[in-house]
């Protein structure tokens, strides 16, 4: 009988831990969200939300745009937060909507602090594509 009651026990162990256990090891499997860098929008996203931390540094913020589009004032990107609202991707041209706010944060980078005032409000970026990667053209503060 207590043979009959382990093997019982086992069963019900292992089914538990097939239930319940399996779908933790293949649950990223198959379908769901695209990889990163596969979906035009999820490029263009990357752009838009990397354009903060870019302004801290001078080549790292003009690499960010097509030649020669970079705005002056970089300082001005390094202090605001940037909300992305809506990305629309035609062709190798996007347009990014994004909320712009004043950043709480106090931080330096190479020659920028996050303390220059800015305006609040929603804005359009326009991006383009540029040998073969997203790129912004014109990129307003409010």
């Amino acid at each position: 009988m207590t043979s009959l009651k382990l093997r019982f026990d086992l069963i019900t162990h292992v089914l538990m831990f097939a239930v319940m256990g399996l779908p933790m090891f293949f649950g990223g499997c198959g379908g769901g969200t695209a990889t990163p860098g596969t979906d035009e929008d999820q490029q263009v996203s990357a752009v838009v939300t990397a354009v903060n931390d870019a302004a801290g540094d001078e080549e790292a913020f003009k690499d960010m745009f097509v030649g020669g589009s970079a705005p002056e004032g970089r300082e001005k990107y390094y202090s605001v937060a940037i909300e992305l609202v809506s990305v629309d991707v035609s062709g190798d041209e996007a347009t990014a909507t994004v909320t712009i706010s004043q950043s709480g944060a106090e931080a330096e980078g190479k020659g920028a602090t996050k303390t220059e005032d800015v305006g609040t409000g929603e804005v359009a970026w326009t991006l383009k594509k540029d040998g073969g990667h997203w790129k912004l053209q014109d990129a307003p503060l409010p």
